[in-house]
């Protein structure tokens, strides 16, 4: 299992995360880039990790 996060200190607003989330698990809430599902239905891709340009998302298995 895998587990999703930003951190929103670290976030931009770009949305290229969610963007690039094959599980659209990651929503764009008007300021910055959330968890919008469940964080435990991550597939561990990492799609969302390499395209966040700050580093903000991690991913960890459980």
């Amino acid at each position: 299992m895998f587990i999703v996060s930003i951190d929103p200190d670290e976030c931009s607003g770009c949305n290229t995360c969610a963007d690039g989330c094959p599980a659209h698990l990651l929503k764009f809430n008007g300021e910055k880039t959330e968890v919008a599902g469940e964080e435990t239905d991550c597939m561990g891709c990492e799609s969302c990790v390499t395209v966040c340009p700050t580093g903000a998302v991690s991913i960890n298995e459980m």
